[in-house]
């Protein structure tokens, strides 16, 4: 049970980072005179934020899989 608190909590935050990094880079593209660390910072905690998402992605199954013998075809 713990190991799916922590697991929920990691997502969460990465979710958080999503929406964090959506919204630095957004706020400094509409500022008057658009701050290019703001920029940066933003697009890094994106990337960032959608790498650690994705790493929890698993693969997906072959086809084959679902196939126990030949005898079942």
């Amino acid at each position: 049970m713990i190991s799916k608190l922590t697991l929920m909590s990691k997502r969460s935050i990465s979710y958080l980072c999503l929406v964090l990094g959506i919204a630095l880079v957004l706020v400094s593209e509409f500022q008057e005179t658009p701050s290019i660390l703001l920029q940066i910072c933003g697009l890094c905690v994106l990337m960032l934020s959608l790498y650690q998402l994705s790493k929890g992605i698993e693969d997906r199954p072959s086809k084959d899989s679902f196939i126990e013998n030949d005898e079942e075809e």
